[in-house]
């Protein structure tokens, strides 16, 4: 296998939204390359996409040819070049090389490839001002937004934790284990405390952790620090009856059965047939009980779970703008087109789930979306249109609103929290 095929061939399917990076990175069949050359391609891959727009105006400005017009694969073998050239510690020469002689292989474009790489590898842009866009490489619609709901501070800083690596973090499972900290720490891994959760941690080398017996034997989940939040706000009883209506891949609903001992009844729903059993591995794993799998239209009411529940988790289909630092082809494709059609499919789940909610039951509404769309004008709707009433939340010791959580936090991605009662 070529290496430089296998970056085209992944950048296309990321082009053709054929998935998120992260998965696509993680599932795609890299057959028998050894482990640093997939390390090469997942980091030029990821590069080239999180900083797409800046390496176009790279190009565009070593081109005499328009970018829109080239041929596509011409156009990738140029973006993955010039993110070797300008990210990656790779010698230009054997970059401009391997791209002209793949170039020479797919295309008619030898020279001309050869031409426009010899000139990136010349190019000097440190007295240019190229704005938000290129800088950050986000699309004018979704720059816009997020000016819309934020400060020009805050979105400065958004913009930048974009390109941070988010923290490994993991959450003990006390259904299987009391001494995570300590028996990790004997096999040589770095843990800290999170800042805001408790028997969670932060791993600070976690390159091994998914080999140990303890992952294996589901003595601790991978979670981000804001997720585990959401059982904890929905304040599972035991003898509770709870459904979590968009519950892939389940580690949250492994969350609400270890607060109650496996004490609740759990109902875990998703569209995706694929997806519930991925959700039964996890529960299972993770020594979960007292568990019920649906596959069904969150959209589209059901009628025989009207006033079932006493507790519902709506973790709900978002734009994912608060996961960006994962999955950057996010800043370049997601329009307000999305944000409204995802909005629909918010509120219409948001409608199902009141009738859903015993009275006096607790709906717990969550997304990892950044914008107020799908947040504050969200909570608004639910107060204004739903017979739910919104709850404070205790958060630090303080009351609040909502929860909302930036990546530019510690131990945190994006991510929102609020939570109703039920008249």
């Amino acid at each position: 296998m070529n290496i430089r095929n296998e970056i085209i061939n992944i950048t296309n399917s990321i082009n053709n939204k054929s998935g998120y990076s992260s998965e696509l990175l993680k599932t795609y069949d890299y057959g028998d390359l050894d482990k640093r050359d997939i390390a090469y391609i997942k980091r030029c891959v990821f590069t080239e996409i999180e900083n797409r727009f800046f390496i176009d105006y790279v190009i565009s400005k070593c081109s005499d040819l328009e970018l829109n017009k080239l041929d596509k694969i011409v156009l990738e073998i140029l973006r993955m070049a010039t993110t070797e050239i300008l990210f990656m510690k790779t010698a230009d020469y054997a970059v401009v090389d391997e791209a002209v002689e793949l170039a020479n292989n797919l295309t008619h474009y030898k020279d001309y490839v050869n031409a426009v790489l010899r000139e990136v590898c010349r190019i000097n842009l440190d007295e240019e001002d190229l704005g938000d866009e290129i800088k950050f490489s986000i699309n004018k619609e979704l720059l816009k937004m997020l000016n819309k709901s934020y400060s020009k501070k805050t979105v400065k800083k958004l913009l930048k934790s974009f390109f941070y690596k988010s923290d490994f973090v993991i959450k003990q499972n006390k259904l299987k284990e009391n001494n995570l900290k300590t028996n990790l720490e004997n096999q040589g891994f770095v843990l800290e405390e999170h800042p805001f959760l408790k028997d969670s941690f932060i791993v600070r080398n976690p390159e091994s952790i998914i080999d140990t017996n303890e992952f294996k034997e589901g003595k601790f989940i991978i979670q981000d620090g804001s997720c585990s939040l959401c059982a904890e706000v929905l304040e599972p009883v035991e003898n509770s009856i709870v459904l979590d209506i968009c519950a892939a891949p389940g580690s949250k609903s492994c969350n609400i059965q270890e607060i109650t001992n496996n004490q609740s009844i759990i109902y875990c729903n998703d569209i995706n047939e694929n997806k519930i059993y991925r959700i039964k591995e996890n529960v299972n794993k993770c020594g979960v009980e007292n568990v019920q799998y649906m596959n069904f239209d969150a959209t589209i009411l059901q009628e025989d779970l009207i006033n079932k529940f006493d507790r519902i988790l709506v973790d709900a289909p978002c734009t994912a703008t608060g996961v960006i630092n994962k999955n950057p082809e996010i800043k370049l494709f997601r329009t307000k087109k999305d944000v409204e059609d995802l909005v629909g499919i918010q509120r219409k789940i948001l409608e199902n789930c009141e009738k859903y909610l015993k009275k006096g039951g607790i709906l717990v509404y969550s997304t990892c979306s950044l914008l107020k769309e799908e947040n504050e004008e969200n909570v608004d709707y639910i107060e204004n249109k739903l017979n739910l009433k919104r709850e404070d939340i205790d958060f630090y010791g303080d009351k609040n609103e909502f929860i909302k959580l930036m990546p530019f936090q510690k131990g945190t991605q994006g991510f929102f929290i609020s939570k109703f009662v039920k008249d």
